[in-house]
C-alpha cells in the first residue's frame, strides 16, 4: 500500500478512493514497448520490400518499352491528325480575315456624336477634331 500512496502524489490531507487509485495505475501504466516496436519495424521492412519490387518492375518496364521498335501510326490516328490540322487552318483563315478587315470607326463615331457623349471618350482622330 505504501507504493500506491507515493504514486498518487496527493497532499497528505487528501483522501483518494482505492478504485480511483487502481484506475489511475491502469491508465498511466508503464509497459515494455518491445512488441510494439518490433511490429512497427516489421511493417516498415515489408513496405520497403514492396517499394523496391515495384521500383524494379517500373525500371524494367521502361527499359522494355524503349527497346521495342516504334510502331507506325494507325489510320485512325492519321485521320485525327487531319481533322486537327483542318481546324487549325480554318482558325488561321478566320484570324487573318478578322485582322485584315478595318473596323468601321466612322459609324461608331457618328453614333457616339448622336448620343451626346463627350469628345473626351472618343478616340483621337483627325475627323473628330475638325
Amino acid at each position: 500500500m505504501a507504493h500506491s500512496e507515493g504514486a498518487t502524489g496527493a497532499p497528505a490531507g487528501t483522501v483518494v478512493p482505492q478504485e480511483l487509485l487502481e484506475e489511475m495505475l491502469w491508465f498511466f501504466r508503464v509497459e515494455d514497448a518491445s512488441p510494439w516496436n518490433y511490429s512497427i519495424l516489421a511493417l516498415a521492412a515489408v513496405v520497403f520490400v514492396i517499394s523496391m519490387v515495384l521500383l524494379g518492375r517500373s525500371i524494367q518496364a521502361n527499359r522494355n518499352r524503349k527497346k521495342q521498335p516504334i510502331e507506325k501510326e494507325t489510320p485512325e490516328v492519321l485521320h485525327l491528325d487531319d481533322t486537327g490540322s483542318k481546324e487549325q487552318n480554318s482558325l488561321n483563315n478566320l484570324s487573318k480575315t478578322l485582322l485584315s478587315e478595318q473596323p468601321n470607326t466612322a459609324k461608331v463615331e457618328n453614333e457616339l456624336k448622336e448620343s451626346d457623349v463627350a469628345l473626351v471618350l472618343l478616340p483621337h482622330s483627325p475627323e473628330i477634331q475638325s
